[in-house]
């Protein structure tokens, strides 16, 4: 683990700035996955990823609304049961939530293509993720090598990799 604050403690903006941007990194991370799948040809995966990116944008829709009340005390709703929402602005600075969206889609290849890393104005934020990513990508070499000791080293935990019946790790 990397010592410091976390990229979410260094940026600027407010929990619901930073909110709508993790809503928005996961449509990305939808998306990422959704056009991986096609382009495997892995038709399952990308229908089942299309229902999740479905999903993704809808929780992130519903940051921007607020449910409509019945004038009974209770929830409006639609023939189908759901909620009736209407649009209601958040209370986010459009230029915090994309400097948050940058930093939260960098795991995703989409989210680097979208968002590039060097769109970060804060010079900490980027070190910290470039940190992190350079971690990760250790951890998936030693993952790959199937490097116990290095994994060990990496964690602060003694690693074990044991091989499964499949001749898999």
């Amino acid at each position: 683990m990397t010592d410091g604050p976390s990229v979410y403690q260094l940026l600027a903006g407010t929990d619901e700035e930073k909110n709508l941007a993790e809503d928005l990194a996961g449509v990305v991370d939808f998306l990422s996955r959704f056009l991986g799948a096609v382009e495997d040809g892995s038709w399952r995966y990308a229908h089942e990823t299309a229902d999740q990116l479905r999903e993704s944008i809808e929780r992130f829709q519903r940051r921007m609304t607020d449910t409509v009340p019945d004038g009974h005390g209770d929830i409006k709703r639609d023939d189908e049961g759901r909620a009736v929402r209407r649009f209601s602005a958040p209370n986010a600075d459009g230029k915090r939530v994309h400097q948050a969206t940058t930093a939260f889609a960098q795991p995703y290849a989409a989210g680097r293509a979208l968002f590039p890393i060097d769109g970060l104005e804060d010079d900490r934020v980027k070190t910290r993720l470039l940190a992190d990513l350079k971690r990760n990508a250790e951890l998936r070499a030693a993952l790959d090598e199937g490097d116990a000791e290095k994994l060990s080293e990496l964690t602060g935990r003694q690693v074990t990799i044991v091989q499964g019946p499949d001749g898999r790790r």
